[in-house]
């Protein structure tokens, strides 16, 4: 067969459904073998993993984690980090980046990606000037594009991270109750810019997480766990406060089983704890092992 023939049209559009075919398997693969076991996002022990990141994963794999999402404070080399893990028997199927760093180096994004295994790359920034406006959001979400179109082309799947901002009004007179969040999934493609909703930040905001994931569960592909104090008093202005509020899975205000619960009815099986708090290292192996029971059995 000729060259011409191998090129044709034909032949690229086949070669390119059978790639993307590919991808979602192995996707629905590495995000399905951690349903049963929630991940740990790094930042919660980043001092732990600065310090000592062997002995760090050692107590995290006793305490029950296979799995770890990388933070943007992470030091350690990327294939350094899969080698660890791997001597483990641990996987990094996401990891956390800065927006400058998906803006400036993305092909060192999608090497690091590739170099730990991931298949996900989540953005936990939306840049802004203060106070955030409808067009700041806008033209971030037109960047998110951009970043999840490149990373798709790269078999990676591109994710954002919110936290509390995204959820005050964004004060259009012909949308009232819509916020900076529903202007970002609206103005973002479905097709390459999902979204990993962490439920603190949104009850912190005031908002509702149970609402969001029914409204926009579509587009969620994972969900970052942490419990907010029962007797919190949002302090808006200064999300650092926020740190002192955050109690182990179960013990505040969120009912984490039916967070959950309504999640995997959208199809999220991707479930990570995050413990910002200054007794995360105390808390995170009661948080893991109310949510191993969570989902193993679907019963607190």
């Amino acid at each position: 067969m000729s060259d011409e023939a191998w090129s044709g049209p034909q032949l690229r559009e086949s070669h390119w459904h059978h790639t993307m075919k590919t991808f979602v398997v192995l996707l629905a693969l590495t995000v399905s073998a951690h349903a049963a076991t929630p991940g740990l996002q790094m930042y919660s022990l980043q001092d732990d993993f600065d310090r000592d990141a062997a002995a760090t994963l050692d107590r995290l794999k006793t305490q029950g984690f296979t799995d770890i999402e990388t933070s943007v404070f992470m030091k350690l080399p990327a294939a350094e980090f899969r080698r660890l893990l791997a001597a483990r028997g641990m996987t990094c199927s996401s990891l956390h980046v800065r927006p400058e760093d998906l803006k400036k180096n993305v092909n060192k994004v999608i090497a690091d990606a590739k170099s730990l295994g991931a298949v996900q790359v989540v953005c936990p920034i939306v840049p802004h000037k203060p106070p955030l406006t409808r067009e700041q959001v806008l033209s971030v979400a037109a960047d998110f594009n951009r970043y999840g179109a490149t990373l798709k082309a790269a078999g990676l799947r591109f994710a954002y991270h919110n936290h509390g901002i995204e959820f005050t009004p964004a004060d259009h007179p012909a949308m009232p109750g819509e916020t900076f969040f529903d202007v970002l999934v609206g103005a973002t493609d479905p097709g390459v810019v999902h979204f990993q909703l962490d439920v603190f930040w949104v009850a912190w905001a005031g908002a509702n997480a149970a609402d969001v994931i029914q409204k926009h569960g579509a587009r969620i592909c994972s969900l970052h766990l942490k419990d907010l104090a029962r007797d919190a008093r949002s302090d808006f202005a200064n999300p650092q406060s926020a740190r002192a509020f955050i109690v182990r899975l179960g013990a505040g205000r969120l009912d984490i089983p039916a967070l959950i619960a309504a999640a995997q009815a959208k199809g999220v099986s991707h479930f990570i704890i995050e413990d910002e708090s200054p007794s995360a290292a105390g808390q995170i192996p009661d948080s893991i092992k109310a949510v191993q029971k969570l989902l193993q059995t679907g019963k607190p």
